[in-house]
């Protein structure tokens, strides 16, 4: 795996993103129908506002009322990577901080996101040589 290998070529660039407003049963219905475990939320403009993941639903399982929306759960202070950071500066940023998701931003808007699975399957895409063994 080439660590230099920058971050926009293995992104998610097509995502799936909800407004603030969004009530939370509608964000978990989205997050169980497209098989995802980070939703991002966005202004209109586009502009990363926040991110809403798997665990922040269970943080709150048995408390949230269904009127409630996106933005009394989701994360708002977020690490991000730029496009053209490496994915050496990707693998750092999950190590010391031991998130699954990194959104990606050109200025403030988001162009994309990053997981731990993309990483793996980087490293398992790689040719290996059985004279290495």
């Amino acid at each position: 795996m080439n660590p230099l290998t920058k971050v926009s070529t293995l992104m998610t660039s097509e995502l799936i993103t909800v407004p603030a407003f969004t009530p939370i049963g509608e964000a978990k219905k989205l997050l169980e129908k497209h098989g995802i475990h980070h939703l991002p939320v966005v202004s209109p403009e586009g502009e990363l506002e926040g991110i809403l993941s798997h665990a922040d639903f269970l943080k709150v399982v048995e408390q949230y009322d269904s009127s409630q929306t996106v933005d009394t759960i989701m994360t708002s202070h977020l690490a991000k990577l730029e496009p053209g950071d490496s994915v050496r500066t990707a693998a750092n940023l999950f190590a010391l901080n031991r998130f699954h998701a990194l959104p990606v931003v050109d200025g403030d808007k988001l162009v994309g996101i990053l997981t731990t699975l993309d990483l793996i399957r980087l490293m398992d895409a790689e040719k290996v040589d059985l004279s290495d063994y």
